[in-house]
């Protein structure tokens, strides 16, 4: 099984300031720590997991808000693919309807050409559900199921052939045909996250493969990944594994881990609620999210179930107790690859670089070794 690792470049202790500026309170015009310095140490993730061993290196896109603020992934990665020699790059993800898919298809197709035969270029896409991203952006988020839908159907062609021709709503191409012109079909290197049953469906209709980002908890997370096993069957196509992004922390000694766990791992959770607006009641009465209006319900009235998610249910501890707990996640969603993050909320970086070189040096090597079945194969044992 592959092994990755995340950045995120979160700005996590700006947040009251940020949502007080929302607000339109008078608050300082700068966050107390750059979002520029961010960048820069976050960096070293890639150098460490370039150096360590991991197979692959991936970032995300968000905009406007402290959450995480990559708002160009490929853009990312290329400058990362100047600074590493040996580690594949992921985008998880890069947000369809937020982009013109012919220009995705560019963009990947330009890395692949710099990265050439010994590395991949691996393009996660998605939807998105940021109210805010969306309205910054001036997209109709109650478009955003019919754009994903035409933006993958013309991605997934252009990574396979290097042309396209189609006819939808959104996009109309005739004869288009990529330059420089791609060397291989990349089209195995897509995958899409779901975190809805029409995203699942839109994605098994299309083949492709899926990739699990727990927003929610991992036993819905489970659960989802597990409609897409059947849809993807249902369609016709070959099992399927899995590429499932994991929250983590590692130390010598349980009670350090759990004190890293505790504070950070809620942090992250906290700064999810806030940038989905997840106690908010927009959601359920928007075209394609509806499904997401009981869960803002819900975490309106109780939020705790959400913030004790990822402490509760992703791997962290002492390097055994964090293989075990990776291990039973990488066989329950039949994984090809997880993607770990080492640095959420407001970790300082210090403490982030000595848990990726514990779990690079004591975990790593003994989640490279499984090979987790497919959840199709898993079901029809």
């Amino acid at each position: 099984m592959r092994v990755g690792a995340t950045i995120f470049n979160q700005n996590y202790s700006d947040w009251d300031r940020y949502e007080a500026e929302e607000r339109g309170e008078k608050v300082a015009a700068r966050p107390q720590q750059s979002d520029r310095d961010i960048f820069l140490e976050e960096l070293d993730i890639a150098r460490i997991a370039d150096d360590t061993g991991f197979d692959a290196l991936w970032t995300i896109e968000h905009h406007f808000t402290p959450y995480t603020m990559v708002t160009n992934p490929l853009q990312y990665l290329t400058y990362v693919a100047g600074i590493t020699k040996r580690v594949d790059l992921g985008t998880m993800v890069t947000v369809l309807p937020w982009h013109n898919p012919v220009r995705v298809a560019e963009d990947v197709n330009m890395l692949d050409t710099f990265l050439g035969p010994k590395c991949e270029i691996i393009c996660g896409v998605g939807r998105g559900l940021g109210r805010r991203e969306y309205e910054g952006l001036s997209i109709d988020q109650g478009e955003a199921r019919e754009r994903f839908d035409e933006s993958l159907q013309v991605l997934n062609m252009l990574l396979a052939t290097g042309k396209c021709d189609f006819d939808g709503k959104h996009y109309k191409i005739k004869g288009l045909k990529l330059r420089p012109q791609p060397d291989k079909d990349l089209s195995p290197n897509l995958w899409c996250a779901g975190g809805t049953d029409e995203t699942v469906e839109i994605i098994a209709r299309h083949g492709v493969r899926p990739l699990v980002i727990p927003t929610t908890s991992l036993g819905l997370s489970l659960e989802t990944a597990r409609k897409y096993a059947r849809l993807h069957a249902k369609a016709g196509f070959a099992p399927s594994k899995t590429k499932l992004a994991l929250w983590t922390y590692v130390a010598e000694t349980e009670a350090e881990a759990k004190a890293g766990a505790e504070q950070y791992m809620v942090q992250y959770a906290d700064s999810a609620l806030r940038h989905y607006e997840l106690r908010g009641s927009h959601l359920g009465n928007i075209k394609g999210y509806e499904s997401y209006g009981a869960m803002q319900k819900a975490l309106a009235a109780d939020p705790t179930p959400f913030l004790r998610g990822f402490v509760d249910s992703h791997p962290w501890g002492t390097p055994d107790q964090t293989i075990k707990r990776a291990k039973d996640l990488a066989m329950q969603f039949g994984c090809e690859e997880i993607m770990f993050i080492f640095k959420y909320g407001g970790m300082p970086m210090k403490m982030a670089e000595k848990s990726m070189k514990l779990f690079a040096k004591e975990v790593m090597p003994a989640l490279q070794e499984l090979n987790p079945q497919p959840i199709e194969v898993q079901d029809a044992a």
